[in-house]
């Protein structure tokens, strides 16, 4: 105990009776060796009385002893489970950040929403706070937009399917030779997060669209028969993909002997008039050239074993 000063002197306690508040340990244990020593001669209120606590409160330590044992002697309130200061974090923090109308930023990363709503926490508090308050709010994947089939390409399948519905195997659909390509573009598969509660994934405000092909980067092909299939998938690159740009003009060099500058701005003026404009052409994500599909994805048969 901090030694008495003037501001704080030491005072004995006086031995009044608890008003509403725990009795400390001495106490608890002086009206137990009091029940003990004279509970069989003495009433409970009587031993109470003396002990100068209310005949509720003994009868309900005289209960606790009998169920606990010697714990009873200490103090049976209920201690906090988290130590330390309270968060910074509150409730209704964890319930802004989850709001499509209020947390314009929600797609960005944690640390970038602490920046910008100007929280005093690090990452990992965040985190743990959202699990706490929401409904197990983190940033999860976001949904992308389902594609559908166009009227067009729907109406091409189902008319060939019903031309050829009753068709037999050998002598027609053994002949046909199925192929499917994918084009590819890393830029586009990439799949953005949101910042959200459990449970909301498929509602409008967490769903996303999906960024357009930038340019396919690489194809997949690959083929099936009634007779075989390919043994391996096919990547490659169309001839399209290929865009040589035209030769550059060399720049003119200064001549400063011989010319004056403005003569110089004026060559290098016919200089930049002569560049040959860059050829912008838009690579189809969805196809590849004729050419390509007959020499090198088809299944051609070797003459030498006809």
């Amino acid at each position: 105990m901090a030694p008495p000063t003037r501001l704080r002197p030491f005072r004995t306690p006086s031995p009044t009776p608890l008003e509403g508040k725990e009795a400390k340990t001495p106490g608890r244990t002086q009206f137990f060796n009091a029940l003990a020593r004279e509970g069989n001669s003495k009433a409970v209120r009587t031993i109470a009385k003396e002990c100068c606590i209310a005949e509720s409160t003994a009868r309900k330590w005289r209960q606790q002893y009998l169920d606990m044992g010697e714990e009873a002697k200490r103090h049976t309130r209920l201690r906090s489970k988290v130590l330390g200061r309270n968060s910074r974090v509150t409730k209704s923090t964890c319930k802004m950040l989850v709001s499509p109308s209020k947390n314009p930023v929600r797609k960005q990363p944690l640390e970038a929403q602490i920046k910008y709503h100007k929280i005093p926490v690090q990452k990992r508090q965040l985190q743990r706070k959202l699990k706490e308050h929401t409904k197990k709010g983190g940033r999860y994947l976001c949904t992308f937009i389902k594609k559908v089939i166009s009227p067009k390409n729907h109406e091409d399948r189902t008319v060939y399917g019903n031309e050829h519905l009753y068709d037999e195997v050998f002598g027609f659909w053994d002949h046909i030779v199925f192929t499917d390509e994918a084009h590819i573009d890393p830029t586009s598969q990439t799949q953005g997060r949101v910042l959200r509660e459990q449970g909301t994934r498929d509602r409008p405000e967490n769903i996303e669209e999906r960024l357009p092909l930038k340019g396919v980067r690489f194809h997949i092909a690959a083929w099936v028969s009634w007779w075989g299939k390919a043994e391996k998938l096919r990547f490659y690159n169309d001839e399209e993909d290929k865009v040589e740009q035209p030769p550059m003009p060399p720049k003119p060099r200064r001549r400063p002997t011989t010319e004056t500058e403005e003569e110089y701005r004026r060559r290098l003026a016919k200089w930049e008039a002569s560049k040959p404009h860059p050829r912008d052409i838009k690579v189809q994500g969805n196809s590849m050239t004729q050419k390509y599909y007959v020499e090198n994805l088809l299944p051609v048969k070797d003459k030498r074993n006809r």
